[in-house]
């Protein structure tokens, strides 16, 4: 789902209005207009702010949460098929830290720097 109709779904289900969200996040009623109206994309932290206010994640804002269960149940059975290497290994514990010491929203802070890195956003 676009961005714009996830946004404007999330707001109606809530029961508020444009201004209502805009004064929640301290931004202009004008920017939730346009986002719900056009192909624009707030910036990640007003993205951030979005899913907090609304209680869900931001890759759901962003329409990317629509694997299956059995889509993610069947990557988990490849993953664990293959062996992990060291720095694999690293990596889930370093990000395990993350999530100990910052939380869910640390965690997603590292897969979307990671993502950016690798060209997939």
């Amino acid at each position: 789902m676009k961005f714009s109709l996830k946004l404007k779904e999330l707001r109606e289900k809530k029961g508020v209005s444009q201004r209502d969200v805009a004064e929640a996040l301290k931004i202009s009623k004008g920017s939730i207009g346009m986002w719900e109206s056009t192909d624009r994309i707030p910036n990640a932290k007003q993205l951030n702010l979005l899913a907090d206010f609304f209680g869900v994640s931001v890759d759901e804002l962003l329409g990317r949460d629509e694997i299956t269960p059995e889509e993610r149940a069947q990557g988990a059975r490849e993953t664990i098929k293959k062996s992990i290497t060291p720095i694999e290994d690293e990596m889930l514990y370093a990000f395990r830290e993350v999530e100990k010491k910052l939380g869910v929203k640390g965690q997603r802070a590292v897969i979307d720097v990671a993502e950016s890195m690798a060209g997939m956003k």
